[in-house]
This record gives structure tokens, C-alpha cells and sequence, in this order.
């Protein structure tokens, strides 16, 4: 047998200074267009904490970065920490998934894989499991159902059905369940920071965004692409489902698969917890979304359900230790990860860098003398690729400021052309630092990185395609 390469012991440290002598050289050179030298040192900051993701790790390369960006920019170390750490989305990451490790361990996510994958409608019937469970994925995540939830249901679905972890099935399954949900998170702009999109959206065009043809535009899109990922992974990838559908009903229905009185009490929990995340984003008049979104916030609503979870006895115990959840259920990479690119991403769409001033300025030119479906199809396709490395709502910004102003020229509808720019900056998942949701799949150690890229590249093809159809269709009949 071929002998095992040994790592070498010193490769990390090896890394480490390559990281610290690129990101030195890079903030010294002359600032191009209106970037600071604080803009330099975020640039080189950003893209040396990716390097170390890659060739380290996120928890050391994260803890890293929070070093060598003050050293580098002079910013105020408390205010890396405060920016970083304090974040409500990281807060919110670190309750939620407690939550979640003591979902599974109530056998709570098994049983409702089990119970899905019992439904008459699609028992024996692999592919249109796939797709309706694409579908529900996209529908909870759009009534602001944390996604990380919703992997927890995938891969309890991949587990009943025994798929290996990182087999070729299992990671496409994880891959297309992440785009469905992270995507369709996105459709209510209430209650998140899409609500702020739409207002830079309209300051930029002069007129109001017809939301609710904003979310029609979003409900259409996301289920056409939900179909098309199951048709990809069967067709084109190949993926074998088959086990979905040749499952013996005793085997998913036996005494072990009931659900147990810790798994009921954490269902409700959950369930509990959901509604007080939907109620004052979909109705926000109401008295109790005022007193949530006033008082406790999504962040410390979801504290509330944390201590429920740790406080209540089941037979004498408790559902889940609160020192064992927090252990065993919090992934600190994808933690640390967010919580670095979010500050870093909030930065580099800030004045203070320069850098979305330069950018804007760049773009604007680029444009000139192309038709119109050029244009949409160049602005989407560049918004698509540099959200994959930059904060997703600077991106959009830049790129409505440089194109919706000239769409009269080119015989688009702002409207149409905002839109699409919108949906284009939202799937920044190339690098852990695109979006929010980014490190939840950076950040999966049950899937290969290889398989992660070449799925989600693919993906993020389909998604391309889809949106230039739906904006040139969208653009005719306005």
C-alpha cells in the first residue's frame, strides 16, 4: 500500500507568515481611486483571512485576521472585538445552534425525515421527495426559518436513508438543500437586511420598489430553481436516490423511529421559537411583533427558547444539558468565520474604506455603448461573481448605483434591471465572506470541499441562467 503522507508540522506556521508578509505589502501600495490606507488594510485583511481558511483553518485564521487588521489599519482593537463578536447574527448563530445539536439528540430531526419520507404521496417516489423536501426547505427559510435548521433536516434525512457522509449523494443533497434555503430567505424583505436594500434601491432609482413584485419575482424564481437542482443532480450529476424510495415501511416505522417526550417538547419548543421569528416579519402592526421586535429582538427570543431548553425536566432530566449543548453544539468555525466577515464585509461597504466609492466609480464606465440584454446580462454576471467575495449588500448598492441610472438608455425598466441586481447580489457563497449564510456551508465538515465547489459553482450557473431569463421576460411585459 501506498505510505500516507505526513503534513508537515510547521506548514501552519509556514502560512501564517506568507498570509502576514502578503497582507503588509498589499496595504502599503498606493491606494488606487478614492481607497484610504484603512481601505487597503481591509482589502489585504479580506482576502489573507480567505487564504488562511484555505490553507490553515476558519478558527485560527479568523483569530488571526483580529490581529493583524488593527496592527495594519491602526482601528481601535475594542472595536474589532466589539464589531466582530458583538454581532446580533453571530449572537444569534451561537443560540441557534445549541438548539439545534439538542434537536437532533431528541431524535427529533430523524423523526420528521422519517415522517416525510412516509407520506403517501411520495413514498416510493425519489425524485419527488427531493423536490418537495427542496420546496418545504425554501418555504420555511422564506418565514425566517434559520437555515442551519434546516441542514439539520437534510442531513437527518441523508442518515435515515443511509448516505454515507461526503459520499457524492449526500453532498449534492446538502449543497442544493443550503442554495434552497438561503435563497428563499431572502423573499420577505421585512424584518431583515433586505428592508434596507429596497430603500437604497429607492433613494438610487427616485421611486418606490413595488415590494410585492419584488417577492413574486422571488417565490417564481426560487421554486423554478428548486426544480432545476433536483433535474441537475439526476441528470447531470447522476445521483442515485433510489434509497428514498426502497426503504421498507417497517424500517423507518418501528418503535425505535416514535418520537419521545424529549422530542415533542423540543419540537414545540422550536416551534415556539419559529413563530416568534415569522410573526413580526410578516405581521408587523400587531402588538406582540412591536413588543418582540421592541423589547427582546430576534437575537434574545431565541435566548428565551435556549433557557427553556436547558430548564425544563423531562422525567427528572433535562432535554439537554446546557454546558453539553453549548460543547457539542456550537461550530466555532463557522462562528468565527461569520463573525470576522461580517465586520470586515459592514467595513468594506462603509465610507470610511473608500473602496464602494472606487468600485462605483469604476463600474459606471463599463457600461457604455452595449444593448440592453448586454447590459442586464454584464451587470448580473459580475454582481453574481464579486458578491461571491464581497459584502453582498455593498455589491448590489454599487451596481444599482452604476447601471439603474442609465437604464433608460438601454430600454430597461429600473425596476426589472434593480430587481435582478438585487437576486444577483444575494448568492454570495464563492468565499465564507460573501453573505451571512456563507460559512453555514463553508463551515460543513460532513461534505468534501471538492464536492462543495463543484456543486455550488454549478448551481450558481443555473441561478445565472435562471435570472437573466426571468429579467429579460420581466423587462417586455413592464
Amino acid at each position: 500500500m501506498a505510505e500516507t503522507k505526513k503534513k508537515n508540522p510547521y506548514m501552519m506556521i509556514v502560512h501564517l507568515v506568507i498570509g502576514v508578509v502578503i497582507a503588509i505589502l498589499f496595504s502599503k501600495l498606493t491606494p488606487p481611486g478614492q481607497i484610504t490606507p484603512m481601505g487597503m488594510a481591509l482589502i489585504a485583511t479580506f482576502l489573507v483571512t480567505n487564504y488562511w481558511f484555505i490553507a490553515i483553518d476558519m478558527v485560527t485564521g479568523s483569530l488571526a485576521s483580529m490581529i493583524m487588521f488593527p496592527l495594519l489599519s491602526k482601528v481601535a482593537a475594542s472595536g474589532v472585538v466589539t464589531g466582530s463578536l458583538g454581532n446580533t447574527t453571530v449572537w444569534q448563530m451561537i443560540i441557534v445552534l445549541p438548539l439545534i445539536y439538542a434537536l437532533k439528540k431528541s431524535g427529533a430531526t430523524d423523526y420528521l425525515a422519517n415522517w416525510m419520507m412516509t407520506r403517501k404521496f411520495m413514498y416510493g417516489k425519489s425524485t419527488v421527495f427531493v423536490a418537495v423536501f427542496l420546496i418545504l426547505a425554501s418555504v420555511i427559510s422564506a418565514l425566517k426559518v434559520n437555515t442551519l435548521v434546516v441542514l439539520a433536516l437534510a442531513e437527518g434525512v441523508m442518515s435515515a436513508a443511509g448516505y454515507e457522509e461526503r459520499s457524492k449523494e449526500h453532498d449534492a443533497f446538502l449543497v442544493a438543500t443550503f442554495f434552497a434555503s438561503a435563497l428563499a430567505s431572502n423573499i420577505i424583505p421585512y424584518g431583515s437586511w433586505i428592508a434596507s436594500f429596497i430603500t437604497s434601491y429607492e433613494s438610487i432609482a427616485g421611486h418606490p420598489l413595488d415590494t410585492a413584485l419584488y417577492m413574486a419575482f422571488g417565490l417564481v424564481l426560487n421554486l423554478v430553481l428548486d426544480i432545476l437542482y433536483v433535474v441537475f443532480m439526476k441528470f447531470v450529476l447522476r445521483c442515485d436516490y433510489g434509497k428514498l424510495a426502497s426503504i421498507k415501511m417497517d424500517q423507518v416505522k418501528g418503535e425505535d423511529k416514535q418520537l419521545s417526550k424529549k422530542g415533542k417538547a423540543m419540537l414545540i419548543i422550536f416551534f415556539i421559537m419559529i413563530l416568534g421569528a415569522v410573526i413580526p416579519a410578516l405581521f408587523r402592526n400587531w402588538a406582540v411583533s412591536k413588543w418582540l421586535s421592541g423589547t427582546l429582538t430576534t437575537a434574545l427570543w431565541f435566548t428565551a427558547c435556549a433557557v427553556i431548553t436547558f430548564a425544563i425536566r423531562i422525567e427528572g432530566e433535562p432535554i439537554v444539558s446546557a454546558g453539553e449543548a453549548m460543547k457539542n453544539g456550537v461550530m466555532w468555525p463557522m462562528v468565527l468565520s461569520a463573525a470576522v466577515m461580517l465586520y470586515y464585509s459592514s467595513l468594506i461597504g462603509g465610507a470610511d474604506s473608500g473602496i464602494r466609492a472606487t468600485l462605483t466609480a469604476a463600474f459606471g464606465g463599463i457600461f457604455d455603448g452595449m444593448p440592453g440584454v448586454a447590459l442586464l446580462l454584464v451587470a448580473c454576471l459580475l454582481t453574481v461573481i464579486v458578491t461571491g467575495f464581497f459584502s453582498n449588500m455593498a455589491t448590489g448598492v454599487i451596481f444599482m448605483s452604476a447601471t439603474i441610472p442609465l437604464a433608460g438608455l438601454f430600454n430597461l425598466a429600473p425596476l426589472a434591471l434593480g430587481v435582478c441586481i438585487m437576486w444577483a447580489s444575494m448568492p454570495g457563497y464563492i468565499t465564507p465572506g460573501g453573505t451571512g449564510t456563507s460559512p453555514y456551508l463553508h463551515g460543513l465538515t460532513s461534505i468534501t470541499k471538492k464536492n462543495m465547489y463543484k456543486y455550488m459553482l454549478a448551481f450558481l450557473v443555473l441561478f445565472l441562467i435562471v435570472i437573466l431569463i426571468f429579467g429579460a421576460v420581466m423587462n417586455v411585459i413592464m
